[in-house]
């Protein structure tokens, strides 16, 4: 199926929109009807196309990126294919190291940074046979003021952060998937507002070594693509080379994409962030939620439960204590590049470096404690469903260059879920994402879930 270039402003359509799908092409490359390099082409192509407008790229590795492409031609020629990754055109966040190119994390006390290594996950997919289109952009340090990256669907508005670079190229049709990060809403904020697949996999199952992390209990590697399936095989390669964490376990699952399965019991969440909500994204998620209901899906809002009400009641303080959790963990090394050169470091950033100087050991203890019954509380409830459902942002993504909330995506970071961002809603003719979330190490059945649901709002 061919690719629609991200259409102009008024002209987005959730159920028509088609974006670069890889998974799906290797039979051809095997059988020789296409071939890596041609679908590389065809990558760079979109690229030339639109980036001037949208500028998703800090670095361009076309050349060798060519390079990659030609050896992996040859390989499915030969019938030797790497993995199920080779050939597949990646970009990756410039908070993520690289060794052939630069690491700048768009900020100028990194100007000019060329690492000797790579990340653990880029390394890895690069022996799979990846194809590594260049460097994202990102937003400073990952926290910091907005970056020059624009929204595909339309330019006057924000793609989100600190993942908008991965999230607009792929929105825009410049690759199949990329590499995010994610401690706040980097990735399933973005996701929502670029019309992505996005996976926050649980804490710990995609090894972060070699990428820039400012809060050490919360950030994770984010995965972006315009299939689920994409999602899943990149985030599974992953885990299954480059192993999650030290100390944790890794990815749970087959490497190829699960099959779609029903979810029998849906929990609906509105927490904090129906607040900021407007009334036609309320709309929009209502709707949805309706039809998931007339296809057989039992749903349960607080109405139904007061544990749903219970954990809502407590969830909605996750500004406050992911606030305490980041600014304490940001000091190192944020507070030695501030007395470096703080000149060199964002107006938003430098603020928040300097709130989490007021913070003591103390408050941290206890949000700790705090973040312990969380996870039991979120624990119990997610036992009794197969899926909790929200949104992924308080509406498409506004206009001007602001990240916008990332308010629907606190609690899951602070928990530690995994949290998937499914494009199936629009509003204001642009990409609104749901938000499905599931148990700690249920990433497989979550994703299930959400090719099911994803096929059945999307028909």
């Amino acid at each position: 199926m061919a690719v629609k270039p991200a259409p102009g402003v008024g002209q987005y359509d959730v159920n028509s929109n088609e974006l670069r799908s890889f998974h799906d092409k290797r039979e051809k490359f095997l059988s020789g009807e296409d071939t890596p390099r041609d679908y590389l082409e065809r990558c760079i192509m979109a690229i030339e196309d639109r980036n001037e407008e949208i500028k998703a790229w800090a670095f361009r590795n076309t050349e060798r990126a060519r390079d990659m492409a030609d050896a992996s031609t040859k390989r499915y020629a030969e019938g030797k294919p790497l993995s199920l990754v080779d050939g597949m055109p990646i970009g990756i966040k410039d908070l993520i190291e690289t060794c052939d190119m630069p690491t700048e994390y768009n900020c100028e006390l990194f100007k000019g940074n060329q690492p000797i290594r790579d990340a653990a996950s880029v390394y890895f997919l690069r022996q799979g046979g990846a194809v590594l289109l260049g460097k994202t952009v990102t937003v400073t340090l990952g926290g910091g003021d907005p970056s020059m990256t624009r929204n595909p669907y339309d330019t006057q508005r924000t793609p989100g952060g600190s993942s908008s670079g991965t999230c607009a190229a792929v929105g825009a049709g410049m690759m199949p998937g990329g590499l995010g990060t994610h401690a706040r809403g980097s990735t399933i904020r973005p996701a929502s507002f670029c019309g992505n697949y996005g996976l926050k996999a649980t804490f710990g199952a995609l090894n972060r070594q070699g990428g820039f992390s400012a809060a050490e209990t919360m950030d994770h590697l984010g995965i972006l693509a315009g299939s689920i399936e994409d999602m899943w095989i990149m985030a599974r390669y992953i885990s299954e080379t480059a192993g999650g964490d030290p100390g944790h376990p890794g990815l749970y699952g087959s490497r190829t994409p699960p099959p779609a399965k029903k979810p029998e019991r849906l929990i609906v969440l509105e927490t904090a962030g129906w607040n900021e909500t407007d009334d036609a994204s309320k709309a929009a998620f209502h709707e949805a939620i309706g039809k998931l209901s007339d296809a057989g899906c039992e749903i349960y809002t607080r109405k139904d439960d007061p544990a749903i009400e219970a954990y809502e009641a407590e969830t909605a303080q996750s500004p406050e204590l992911w606030r305490q959790l980041y600014r304490f963990e940001m000091r190192f090394p944020m507070y030695q590049y501030l007395d470096y050169d703080a000149e060199k470091i964002p107006p938003r950033l430098k603020a928040g470096i300097q709130e989490g100087a007021g913070l003591t050991q103390a408050e941290y203890r206890a949000a700790l404690a705090r973040r312990v019954y969380w996870r039991e509380i979120h624990d119990a409830l997610a036992r009794r469903c197969d899926a909790m459902i929200t949104l992924s942002s308080p509406g498409p993504g506004p206009v001007g260059v602001d990240q916008g909330s990332a308010i629907f995506n606190e609690a899951s970071s602070i928990i530690g879920m995994p949290a998937i961002s499914l494009p199936v809603m629009m509003v204001e003719d642009m990409p609104l994402g749901m938000q499905i979330k599931g148990r700690v190490h249920g990433d497989e059945a979550l994703t299930a879930a959400g090719r099911w649901i994803s096929q059945e709002l999307l028909q």
